[in-house]
């Protein structure tokens, strides 16, 4: 039986390479093809009139795209996960702190899949025939993401692929009733409400990539070639994403229901919106539950993966039993300001000194080492990223007026400002000749 690489932080050698561009594409097609998508497109209006939201969909999600294919080239050019990359610039015990925050944030990200799933579930279940049964939902969906997960990457593809092919014919169709089913010129008219500045509103949805860039090297370390591994990454998830914050946009300025549920329910669609939501959830969560696994075993190399799976499985189920899923813009936010910062010092480190694999994975004495096994300069820069993205936050979400910053997130919103922040320090302080 041939090797599988998905169980372990071992390069991926070029015969063990089972994805092609429409491998890639269809696992980031179906990651962003989802409920909570349209639930962060319904965040967006009214606040915000329907073309400036569009528009800021389009350019949030073309922006967020470039920073998941470039750690997407880099894992295709390692063979090895996105937190072990960050062994590079971190240090191989500097990487275990955003490890073990991207382990802690999946976990509550597969709670919220599952939990949006089961009640939008739910919802069309009891229009259908009259009864809830949302316990028994959560409990199915979390079963069902814990098997597609324990199957590994080499082997879900093809579950995978036969899963997405049937979810393009649904978001088409989706796609049709939207634009056929609401007077879209009039929509395009309809006022705002305000109470959503336009960069808050960027900032929304350039999370969503963002919040997927700890994964990407996860996948991408199984492509064949650099396009593949590119622009499947870049073309699957902007289809998918883009079109779901846009239908959740546009939904919520017709029908004046802040939550996916509700919009689901509008359309009266029945059987064929229960397949939506059910495939939906199935391609976004098992991403989730894997990589929150690779990531723990990037801390503790000792991690059997397909038995920590199923760990994660049941408490992702069991938090979605009780998650306030109004938390959600929040959550969104809190990612931004870790993963923003932390992404730009990844490209940055790879681009100056490109990876020697096998070193990556090298202990005390090896390259990546650094002092103590922490590349202090780089975390400090990382903290400083970090620090100034929750304070920009702060300023647009509370109000709260911080001298200077609350101009530059007035005119710049959070992310970009904390991208170039972050880049520049790292230029200038961390960037340098190793001894």
């Amino acid at each position: 039986m041939p090797r599988e690489y998905g169980y372990d932080l071992e390069p991926v050698p070029r015969e063990g390479r089972v994805y092609g561009f429409w491998e890639n594409f269809a696992i980031w097609f179906g990651a962003d093809a989802g409920i909570a998508v349209f639930w962060a497109g319904a965040l967006l209006t009214p606040s915000l009139p329907l073309p400036i939201a569009t528009a800021l969909i389009l350019a949030g999600v073309a922006v967020g795209n470039v920073f998941m294919s470039a750690i997407a080239v880099m894992g295709y050019r390692t063979g090895v996960p996105t937190m072990v990359l960050a062994r590079g610039a971190l240090g191989v015990r500097g990487s275990a702190l955003p490890s073990l925050l991207n382990y802690l944030q999946l976990i509550g990200w597969s709670a919220i899949v599952i939990v949006v799933g089961a009640r939008a579930a739910d919802y069309i279940l009891t229009s259908l025939a009259g009864f809830s049964a949302f316990h028994a939902w959560v409990l199915a969906i979390g079963a069902a993401l814990t098997a597609w997960s324990f199957l590994g990457p080499e082997r879900w593809r093809w579950v995978e692929n036969v899963s997405v092919a049937l979810l393009l014919v649904l978001t088409a169709w989706l796609t049709y009733v939207t634009l056929t089913r609401f007077s879209i010129p009039e929509l395009l008219k309809a006022p705002a409400s305000g109470g959503m500045s336009y960069w808050l509103g960027l900032d929304l949805v350039i999370a969503m990539p963002i919040s997927w860039v700890p994964l990407v090297a996860d996948y991408s370390r199984f492509a064949r070639r650099y396009r593949d591994a590119f622009w499947g990454t870049y073309v699957g998830h902007f289809i998918s994403c883009a079109l779901f914050y846009f239908v959740g946009a546009l939904t919520n300025v017709a029908v004046g229901a802040p939550d996916p549920i509700s919009i689901i329910a509008s359309y009266g669609l029945g059987i064929p919106a229960m397949l939506i939501v059910i495939f939906t959830t199935l391609t976004t969560g098992f991403l989730d539950i894997y990589s929150a696994v690779i990531s723990l075993k990037n801390v503790f190399t000792w991690v059997n993966v397909r038995r920590h799976v199923v760990v994660v499985g049941v408490a992702s189920t069991l938090i979605a039993l009780m998650f306030p899923v109004e938390a959600y813009e929040w959550f969104l936010l809190l990612i931004i300001g870790a993963f923003v910062p932390l992404t730009s010092i990844m490209i940055i480190d790879y681009l100056a000194r490109r990876y020697d694999p096998r070193s990556l994975l090298a202990g005390e004495g090896g390259p990546y080492w650094y002092r103590g096994g922490i590349n202090l300069p780089a975390m400090a820069v990382w903290a400083v990223g970090f620090a100034f993205s929750v304070a920009l936050s702060a300023t647009l979400n509370l109000g709260i007026d911080i001298p200077l910053i609350s101009d530059v997130a007035y005119s710049m919103g959070s992310s970009i400002p904390s991208l170039l922040l972050t880049a520049a320090l790292y230029t200038a302080v961390a960037l340098r000749p190793r001894p």
